[in-house]
């Protein structure tokens, strides 16, 4: 019985708050909140919004702080830091890429079966 209670607790959800839209932060920043609140609001939703060049010249001109925008450029950049780290985390199998792909290079010395061996490089 209290195996089931921990088992269902386990399935239950934290529901976090959606991402603000870029429309949404252009709202804020008229409605008149300062660059700090803004942040905090973006950092409490847990919002990435990617802007190209031109879109960042565009929210500004709208009235976005440039606090704000540099805070949105800075986490779009570590976001995608984060996606290529852990993209790299997996190894999908001989012949994907990497020192699995063809391991003669760093197995020098190591006798003829590497040489041409199963991954026949």
């Amino acid at each position: 019985m209290i195996l089931a209670v921990f088992a269902v607790g386990g399935c239950a959800s934290i529901e976090r708050p959606a991402p603000l839209t870029q429309a949404e932060v252009i709202r804020l920043a008229r409605e008149g909140l300062d660059a700090k609140a803004i942040i905090e609001e973006l950092m409490r939703t847990d919002t990435v919004i990617p802007l190209a060049a031109s879109e960042i010249v565009r929210v500004h001109e709208a009235g976005v702080p440039a606090e704000v925008l540099d805070y949105l450029q800075r986490v779009q950049i570590d976001e995608i830091r984060w996606r290529e780290r852990y993209s790299e985390m997996f190894w999908y199998g001989p012949g994907y890429g990497g020192f699995y792909s063809c391991p003669w290079p760093y197995l020098r010395g190591l006798g003829p079966f590497w040489r041409g061996g199963p991954w026949g490089c």
